[in-house]
């Protein structure tokens, strides 16, 4: 018997997934959710971290340096901590909703879930077709496109 090929004619794959395989994922991802809120990435944990501009020396241009490139690096890891924290909440809703069907969706999974997706789609840059997506340009003050290179040099 050969194998099913995509475009082939061949009848669509069956995608319906078991509930106990969706309850098995829900819950490791519960899992990564409290690991994460246990660990120094926490986004409680990681705002509490902060190191002082005079900790770098003080009467000379490059500590100064130093200390803007460690607070802006701090806050892209407090955005991000954040923000891993968010879609890991999401998924873990998502999953639970699938499980249980979307029609027995209630308020409060639909409201957490549109707050999670509106601070989301703050940071979220859709890809410009027809250009350099090497490149970057624009505003820096703006949230960037989750690539780890940009005008700073980050």
């Amino acid at each position: 018997m050969r194998p099913e090929l995509p475009g082939d004619g061949s009848p669509a794959p069956d995608l319906a997934a078991p509930s106990e395989s969706l309850k098995s994922f829900k819950t490791r991802v519960d899992k990564l959710l409290t690991k994460l809120d246990g660990s120094p990435a926490a986004h409680s944990r990681i705002t509490e971290q902060k190191v002082t501009p005079a900790s770098y020396g003080t009467g000379f241009p490059e500590a100064m340096g130093l200390s803007s490139a460690y607070d802006m690096v701090h806050a892209r890891l407090e955005l991000l901590s954040k923000t891993l924290g968010d879609q890991l909440e999401a998924m873990g809703i998502t999953v639970d909703l699938a499980d249980r069907g979307y029609e027995n969706v209630d308020q409060e999974h639909s409201e957490r879930l549109h707050a999670i997706q509106q601070r989301t789609e703050v940071y979220y840059k859709k890809p410009d077709t027809g250009k350099d997506h090497g490149a970057h340009g624009g505003d820096e003050n703006k949230p960037g496109d989750g690539s780890s290179s940009g005008n700073d040099g980050l």
